[in-house]
Protein backbone atom coordinates (compact mmCIF):
# COMPACT_ATOMS: atom_id res chain seq x y z
CA UNK A 1 0.00 0.00 0.00
CA UNK A 2 1.57 3.77 -0.84
CA UNK A 3 3.16 5.16 2.04
CA UNK A 4 0.74 8.55 1.10
CA UNK A 5 -1.93 7.32 2.17
CA UNK A 6 -0.58 7.41 6.07
CA UNK A 7 1.17 9.68 5.85
CA UNK A 8 -1.18 12.50 3.48
CA UNK A 9 -4.64 10.59 5.25
CA UNK A 10 -4.46 8.01 8.38
CA UNK A 11 -1.88 10.54 10.02
CA UNK A 12 -2.05 13.45 8.06
CA UNK A 13 -2.13 16.96 9.84
CA UNK A 14 -4.29 18.70 7.26
CA UNK A 15 -6.76 15.53 6.34
CA UNK A 16 -9.87 17.73 7.54
CA UNK A 17 -13.10 17.71 6.64
CA UNK A 18 -15.11 20.64 5.06
CA UNK A 19 -18.00 20.23 7.29
CA UNK A 20 -18.17 18.91 11.28
CA UNK A 21 -19.77 14.99 11.44
CA UNK A 22 -21.88 14.73 13.63
CA UNK A 23 -21.89 11.35 15.88
CA UNK A 24 -24.98 11.67 18.16
CA UNK A 25 -27.80 9.82 18.11
CA UNK A 26 -27.99 9.40 14.00
CA UNK A 27 -26.82 6.63 11.55
CA UNK A 28 -23.41 7.79 12.30
CA UNK A 29 -23.90 7.00 16.10
CA UNK A 30 -25.45 3.37 14.74
CA UNK A 31 -22.20 2.82 12.79
CA UNK A 32 -20.38 3.30 15.54
CA UNK A 33 -22.10 0.97 17.88
CA UNK A 34 -22.01 -1.76 15.04
CA UNK A 35 -18.07 -0.88 14.57
CA UNK A 36 -17.33 -1.15 18.64
CA UNK A 37 -19.58 -4.28 18.80
CA UNK A 38 -17.98 -6.11 15.87
CA UNK A 39 -14.71 -5.22 17.34
CA UNK A 40 -15.27 -6.75 20.53
CA UNK A 41 -17.02 -10.01 19.02
CA UNK A 42 -13.75 -10.42 16.96
CA UNK A 43 -11.24 -9.85 20.05
CA UNK A 44 -13.65 -12.46 21.45
CA UNK A 45 -12.16 -15.22 18.89
CA UNK A 46 -8.88 -13.55 18.08
CA UNK A 47 -7.81 -13.78 21.78
CA UNK A 48 -8.59 -17.38 22.41
CA UNK A 49 -5.19 -18.85 23.86
CA UNK A 50 -6.35 -21.70 26.86
CA UNK A 51 -3.14 -22.25 27.83
CA UNK A 52 -1.76 -20.27 30.76
CA UNK A 53 1.50 -19.08 28.81
CA UNK A 54 -1.26 -18.32 26.27
CA UNK A 55 -3.21 -15.84 28.36
CA UNK A 56 -0.19 -14.44 29.65
CA UNK A 57 1.36 -13.57 26.43
CA UNK A 58 -2.32 -12.63 25.22
CA UNK A 59 -2.28 -10.05 28.81
CA UNK A 60 0.97 -8.33 28.14
CA UNK A 61 0.28 -8.02 24.18
CA UNK A 62 -2.96 -6.10 25.26
CA UNK A 63 -0.94 -3.98 27.64
CA UNK A 64 1.79 -3.12 24.98
CA UNK A 65 -0.91 -2.50 22.42
CA UNK A 66 -2.86 -0.06 25.04
CA UNK A 67 0.74 1.50 26.22
CA UNK A 68 1.25 2.25 22.48
CA UNK A 69 -2.02 3.32 21.48
CA UNK A 70 -1.98 5.89 24.53
CA UNK A 71 1.71 7.31 23.81
CA UNK A 72 0.87 7.55 20.45
CA UNK A 73 -2.30 9.85 21.19
CA UNK A 74 0.12 11.85 23.22
CA UNK A 75 2.91 12.19 21.01
CA UNK A 76 0.77 13.07 17.99
CA UNK A 77 -1.53 15.67 19.69
CA UNK A 78 1.52 17.44 20.61
CA UNK A 79 3.06 17.09 16.88
CA UNK A 80 -0.53 18.35 15.53
CA UNK A 81 -0.06 21.37 17.68
CA UNK A 82 3.62 22.28 16.47
CA UNK A 83 1.95 21.45 12.95
CA UNK A 84 -0.34 24.29 13.66
CA UNK A 85 2.16 26.82 14.99
CA UNK A 86 2.35 25.56 18.62
CA UNK A 87 5.26 25.58 20.71
CA UNK A 88 6.30 23.69 24.06
CA UNK A 89 5.18 26.36 26.04
CA UNK A 90 1.83 26.69 24.94
CA UNK A 91 1.12 23.12 24.75
CA UNK A 92 -1.62 21.65 27.40
CA UNK A 93 0.71 19.58 28.48
CA UNK A 94 -2.24 18.11 31.40
CA UNK A 95 -4.70 17.84 28.77
CA UNK A 96 -2.00 16.07 26.19
CA UNK A 97 -1.49 13.30 28.97
CA UNK A 98 -5.23 13.82 29.90
CA UNK A 99 -6.08 13.02 33.51
CA UNK A 100 -10.16 12.07 32.24
CA UNK A 101 -11.63 9.00 33.52
CA UNK A 102 -10.78 6.70 30.40
CA UNK A 103 -7.57 8.14 30.21
CA UNK A 104 -6.99 6.78 34.20
CA UNK A 105 -8.58 3.44 33.46
CA UNK A 106 -6.63 3.07 30.26
CA UNK A 107 -3.28 3.47 32.74
CA UNK A 108 -4.73 1.48 35.19
CA UNK A 109 -5.59 -1.37 32.85
CA UNK A 110 -2.24 -1.70 31.64
CA UNK A 111 -0.49 -1.76 35.29
CA UNK A 112 -3.65 -5.12 36.01
CA UNK A 113 -2.49 -6.67 32.65
CA UNK A 114 0.94 -6.78 33.17
CA UNK A 115 0.44 -7.44 36.89
CA UNK A 116 -2.00 -10.50 35.91
CA UNK A 117 0.67 -12.16 33.48
CA UNK A 118 2.97 -12.22 36.38
CA UNK A 119 0.81 -12.69 39.68
CA UNK A 120 -1.54 -15.50 40.62
CA UNK A 121 -5.16 -14.60 40.13
CA UNK A 122 -6.32 -15.47 43.32
CA UNK A 123 -4.34 -12.34 44.47
CA UNK A 124 -7.06 -9.83 46.82
CA UNK A 125 -5.37 -6.71 44.95
CA UNK A 126 -5.52 -8.23 41.48
CA UNK A 127 -9.56 -9.82 42.52
CA UNK A 128 -9.67 -5.53 43.51
CA UNK A 129 -8.35 -4.24 40.18
CA UNK A 130 -11.03 -6.73 37.98
CA UNK A 131 -13.71 -5.40 39.79
CA UNK A 132 -12.65 -1.45 39.05
CA UNK A 133 -11.76 -2.60 35.23
CA UNK A 134 -14.85 -4.61 34.92
CA UNK A 135 -17.40 -1.85 36.98
CA UNK A 136 -15.21 1.58 35.81
CA UNK A 137 -13.32 0.67 32.66
CA UNK A 138 -16.24 -1.18 30.46
CA UNK A 139 -18.91 0.78 32.00
CA UNK A 140 -17.03 3.99 31.20
CA UNK A 141 -16.16 2.55 28.18
CA UNK A 142 -19.58 1.50 27.01
CA UNK A 143 -21.38 4.82 28.09
CA UNK A 144 -18.76 6.54 26.11
CA UNK A 145 -20.16 4.92 23.14
CA UNK A 146 -23.44 5.42 24.06
CA UNK A 147 -22.77 9.55 24.35
CA UNK A 148 -19.94 9.72 21.83
CA UNK A 149 -18.71 13.05 22.34
CA UNK A 150 -14.62 11.69 22.35
CA UNK A 151 -14.29 11.22 18.60
CA UNK A 152 -12.78 14.41 17.18
CA UNK A 153 -15.72 15.45 14.68
CA UNK A 154 -13.42 17.29 11.93
CA UNK A 155 -11.24 14.62 11.11
CA UNK A 156 -12.66 11.47 9.29
CA UNK A 157 -13.89 8.33 11.31
CA UNK A 158 -10.61 6.11 9.94
CA UNK A 159 -7.81 8.98 11.21
CA UNK A 160 -5.74 8.10 13.88
CA UNK A 161 -7.12 10.43 16.04
CA UNK A 162 -10.16 8.99 16.48
CA UNK A 163 -9.40 5.17 15.18
CA UNK A 164 -7.14 5.50 18.60
CA UNK A 165 -9.72 7.18 20.49
CA UNK A 166 -12.06 3.92 19.57
CA UNK A 167 -9.65 1.48 19.92
CA UNK A 168 -8.78 2.37 22.83
CA UNK A 169 -12.19 2.83 24.62
CA UNK A 170 -12.99 -0.73 22.76
CA UNK A 171 -10.50 -2.29 24.68
CA UNK A 172 -11.45 -1.20 27.69
CA UNK A 173 -14.65 -3.17 27.22
CA UNK A 174 -12.94 -5.89 25.76
CA UNK A 175 -10.42 -6.64 28.57
CA UNK A 176 -12.65 -6.96 31.48
CA UNK A 177 -15.06 -9.25 29.72
CA UNK A 178 -11.36 -10.92 28.38
CA UNK A 179 -11.04 -11.61 32.04
CA UNK A 180 -14.26 -12.48 33.01
CA UNK A 181 -14.07 -15.25 29.77
CA UNK A 182 -10.91 -16.70 30.90
CA UNK A 183 -12.37 -17.08 34.96
CA UNK A 184 -9.28 -14.82 35.94
CA UNK A 185 -12.65 -13.36 38.39
CA UNK A 186 -15.89 -13.84 39.02
CA UNK A 187 -18.82 -10.95 38.90
CA UNK A 188 -20.24 -10.98 41.86
CA UNK A 189 -23.29 -8.01 42.93
CA UNK A 190 -21.45 -8.61 46.46
CA UNK A 191 -18.10 -6.85 45.21
CA UNK A 192 -20.21 -3.84 44.15
CA UNK A 193 -18.62 -1.78 47.11
CA UNK A 194 -15.43 -2.24 45.13
CA UNK A 195 -16.52 -0.69 41.70
CA UNK A 196 -17.61 2.71 44.89
CA UNK A 197 -14.01 2.63 45.50
CA UNK A 198 -12.97 2.67 42.02
CA UNK A 199 -14.60 5.73 41.30
CA UNK A 200 -13.59 7.21 44.12
CA UNK A 201 -10.05 6.59 43.24
CA UNK A 202 -11.01 8.17 39.46
CA UNK A 203 -12.30 11.06 41.45
CA UNK A 204 -9.41 11.77 43.77
CA UNK A 205 -7.04 11.75 40.98
CA UNK A 206 -9.18 13.62 38.48
CA UNK A 207 -9.73 16.72 41.20
CA UNK A 208 -6.48 16.85 41.84
CA UNK A 209 -5.19 17.00 38.43
CA UNK A 210 -8.28 19.72 37.82
CA UNK A 211 -7.37 21.74 40.97
CA UNK A 212 -3.72 21.96 40.27
CA UNK A 213 -4.13 22.42 36.45
CA UNK A 214 -7.40 24.57 35.87
CA UNK A 215 -8.60 21.66 33.10
CA UNK A 216 -11.55 19.80 33.91
CA UNK A 217 -11.08 16.70 34.10
CA UNK A 218 -13.90 13.69 33.85
CA UNK A 219 -16.26 16.34 34.84
CA UNK A 220 -14.83 17.49 38.36
CA UNK A 221 -15.26 20.85 38.03
CA UNK A 222 -18.37 20.67 36.62
CA UNK A 223 -20.95 18.64 34.08
CA UNK A 224 -20.30 19.69 31.04
CA UNK A 225 -23.56 18.07 29.43
CA UNK A 226 -26.37 18.96 32.34
CA UNK A 227 -26.89 21.81 34.77
CA UNK A 228 -27.84 19.92 37.96
CA UNK A 229 -27.98 22.73 39.62
CA UNK A 230 -25.92 22.05 42.83
CA UNK A 231 -23.04 23.94 43.68
CA UNK A 232 -19.19 22.22 43.23
CA UNK A 233 -18.17 20.15 43.97
CA UNK A 234 -21.42 18.37 45.53
CA UNK A 235 -22.59 17.09 41.60
CA UNK A 236 -20.02 14.47 42.09
CA UNK A 237 -21.90 12.19 43.89
CA UNK A 238 -24.65 12.27 41.66
CA UNK A 239 -22.46 11.20 38.49
CA UNK A 240 -21.13 8.44 40.86
CA UNK A 241 -24.16 7.06 41.65
CA UNK A 242 -24.94 7.14 38.29
CA UNK A 243 -22.07 5.20 37.20
CA UNK A 244 -22.34 2.51 40.02
CA UNK A 245 -26.53 1.98 39.12
CA UNK A 246 -25.51 1.21 35.46
CA UNK A 247 -22.50 -0.77 37.19
CA UNK A 248 -24.95 -2.74 39.37
CA UNK A 249 -27.30 -3.22 36.55
CA UNK A 250 -24.49 -5.50 35.01
CA UNK A 251 -23.58 -7.20 38.04
CA UNK A 252 -27.40 -7.74 38.91
CA UNK A 253 -27.00 -9.28 35.29
CA UNK A 254 -24.37 -11.40 35.95
CA UNK A 255 -26.14 -12.15 39.43
CA UNK A 256 -29.21 -13.09 38.44
CA UNK A 257 -27.80 -15.50 35.65
CA UNK A 258 -25.91 -17.43 37.97
CA UNK A 259 -29.01 -17.91 40.18
CA UNK A 260 -30.52 -19.36 37.32
CA UNK A 261 -27.76 -21.74 36.90
CA UNK A 262 -27.94 -23.21 40.05
CA UNK A 263 -32.25 -24.05 40.25
CA UNK A 264 -30.74 -25.58 36.71
CA UNK A 265 -27.96 -27.77 38.31
CA UNK A 266 -29.11 -28.48 41.91
CA UNK A 267 -26.53 -30.72 42.70
CA UNK A 268 -24.43 -27.43 43.80
CA UNK A 269 -26.72 -26.50 45.98
CA UNK A 270 -25.17 -28.56 49.13
CA UNK A 271 -21.54 -26.88 48.20
CA UNK A 272 -23.62 -23.75 48.47
CA UNK A 273 -24.71 -24.01 51.76
CA UNK A 274 -21.70 -25.14 53.23
CA UNK A 275 -19.53 -22.07 51.99
CA UNK A 276 -22.33 -19.84 53.11
CA UNK A 277 -22.19 -21.44 56.74
CA UNK A 278 -18.27 -21.06 56.78
CA UNK A 279 -18.74 -17.45 55.55
CA UNK A 280 -21.00 -16.65 58.54
CA UNK A 281 -19.26 -18.89 61.17
CA UNK A 282 -18.21 -15.34 62.68
CA UNK A 283 -20.65 -12.48 62.37
CA UNK A 284 -18.63 -9.92 64.10
CA UNK A 285 -15.48 -10.38 62.05
CA UNK A 286 -17.92 -10.06 59.09
CA UNK A 287 -19.69 -6.94 60.36
CA UNK A 288 -16.07 -5.30 61.12
CA UNK A 289 -14.62 -5.93 57.86
CA UNK A 290 -18.41 -4.72 55.85
CA UNK A 291 -18.10 -1.36 58.33
CA UNK A 292 -14.96 -1.02 58.39
CA UNK A 293 -15.15 -1.00 54.18
CA UNK A 294 -17.81 1.28 53.81
CA UNK A 295 -16.53 3.86 55.95
CA UNK A 296 -13.26 3.76 54.17
CA UNK A 297 -14.96 4.32 50.96
CA UNK A 298 -17.24 6.65 52.22
CA UNK A 299 -14.67 9.07 54.25
CA UNK A 300 -12.40 8.59 51.44
CA UNK A 301 -14.79 10.36 49.04
CA UNK A 302 -16.07 12.70 51.86
CA UNK A 303 -12.27 14.00 52.05
CA UNK A 304 -11.90 14.64 48.54
CA UNK A 305 -15.40 16.59 48.26
CA UNK A 306 -14.52 18.41 51.48
CA UNK A 307 -11.36 19.50 50.23
CA UNK A 308 -12.14 20.73 46.70
CA UNK A 309 -15.11 22.40 48.34
CA UNK A 310 -12.55 24.85 50.68
CA UNK A 311 -10.15 25.16 47.66
CA UNK A 312 -13.41 26.40 45.63
CA UNK A 313 -12.09 24.84 42.28
CA UNK A 314 -9.50 27.53 41.92
CA UNK A 315 -6.35 26.26 40.34
CA UNK A 316 -3.70 25.50 43.46
CA UNK A 317 -1.30 23.22 44.10
CA UNK A 318 -3.44 22.61 47.29
CA UNK A 319 -5.33 20.44 45.27
CA UNK A 320 -2.84 17.74 46.05
CA UNK A 321 -4.85 17.40 49.22
CA UNK A 322 -7.50 15.75 47.57
CA UNK A 323 -4.84 12.56 47.22
CA UNK A 324 -5.02 12.71 51.27
CA UNK A 325 -8.71 11.16 50.46
CA UNK A 326 -7.34 8.24 48.09
CA UNK A 327 -4.45 7.57 50.86
CA UNK A 328 -7.42 7.26 53.57
CA UNK A 329 -9.37 5.28 51.73
CA UNK A 330 -6.50 2.74 50.67
CA UNK A 331 -5.27 2.75 54.05
CA UNK A 332 -8.69 1.78 55.38
CA UNK A 333 -9.53 -0.85 53.06
CA UNK A 334 -5.92 -2.53 53.79
CA UNK A 335 -6.96 -2.39 57.24
CA UNK A 336 -10.36 -4.00 57.06
CA UNK A 337 -9.00 -7.15 54.53
CA UNK A 338 -6.68 -7.72 58.18
CA UNK A 339 -8.69 -6.61 60.75
CA UNK A 340 -11.53 -9.42 59.35
CA UNK A 341 -8.49 -11.84 59.70
CA UNK A 342 -7.19 -11.27 63.15
CA UNK A 343 -10.93 -10.71 64.80
CA UNK A 344 -11.85 -14.14 63.29
CA UNK A 345 -9.01 -15.68 65.10
CA UNK A 346 -9.03 -15.94 69.04
CA UNK A 347 -8.38 -12.82 71.08
CA UNK A 348 -5.06 -13.53 72.48
CA UNK A 349 -4.88 -12.20 76.30
CA UNK A 350 -1.21 -12.44 76.28
CA UNK A 351 -0.51 -10.07 73.19
CA UNK A 352 -1.72 -7.00 74.85
CA UNK A 353 0.39 -4.56 72.62
CA UNK A 354 -1.30 -6.26 69.49
CA UNK A 355 -4.75 -6.41 70.10
CA UNK A 356 -4.36 -2.14 71.65
CA UNK A 357 -2.31 -1.26 68.33
CA UNK A 358 -5.68 -2.63 66.58
CA UNK A 359 -8.12 -0.97 68.64
CA UNK A 360 -6.25 2.19 67.98
CA UNK A 361 -6.31 2.19 64.21
CA UNK A 362 -9.69 0.94 64.12
CA UNK A 363 -11.14 4.09 66.23
CA UNK A 364 -9.07 6.22 63.50
CA UNK A 365 -10.65 4.19 60.57
CA UNK A 366 -13.82 3.68 62.02
CA UNK A 367 -15.22 4.89 65.24
CA UNK A 368 -18.27 2.25 65.70
CA UNK A 369 -16.15 -0.55 64.93
CA UNK A 370 -13.14 0.33 67.16
CA UNK A 371 -15.87 0.93 69.99
CA UNK A 372 -17.31 -2.86 69.22
CA UNK A 373 -13.60 -3.78 69.05
CA UNK A 374 -12.57 -2.04 72.26
CA UNK A 375 -15.84 -3.39 74.30
CA UNK A 376 -15.02 -6.99 72.90
CA UNK A 377 -11.62 -7.08 74.08
CA UNK A 378 -12.30 -5.80 77.15
CA UNK A 379 -14.88 -8.36 77.66
CA UNK A 380 -12.83 -11.71 76.96
CA UNK A 381 -10.14 -10.23 79.74
CA UNK A 382 -12.75 -9.47 82.49
CA UNK A 383 -11.99 -5.93 82.58
CA UNK A 384 -16.00 -5.42 82.68
CA UNK A 385 -17.76 -8.56 83.18
CA UNK A 386 -21.46 -7.30 83.11
CA UNK A 387 -21.51 -6.23 79.26
CA UNK A 388 -24.10 -8.12 77.00
CA UNK A 389 -22.60 -9.05 73.75
CA UNK A 390 -23.13 -11.48 71.16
Amino acid sequence: MDNSFFNSYFFGFDNTLSGSIDWFFNLNHLFLICFVSLFVVVCCFLFSAKSEKGKKITKIALAVVLLVLEIGRFVYEYLLHVHNGGTADTYNWWWGFSFQMCAIMTWTTIVTLLLSAFVKKENAFLQFLYNILFGCAMIGGILTFCYPDCLTANYPFFHFINIQTVVTHSLLIFVPIYLVKIKDFKVEIKNIWKVCAGYVYIGSVAMTASLISGNNFAYSLGLDLVDLGLPFPWHLPVIMLVMVAFASLVYGGFEIVRLARRKIHKDDEPAQKIEKQTSSKNPLGLTMYVVSNVTAILFGGLIVLGVASLIGGAKSLAGLCCLIGLVYMILGLVFAHYIKRYVEEDLDVENKAKHWTLIALTLVFDLPVGVLYLIRYLKKNDVISNLNIQ
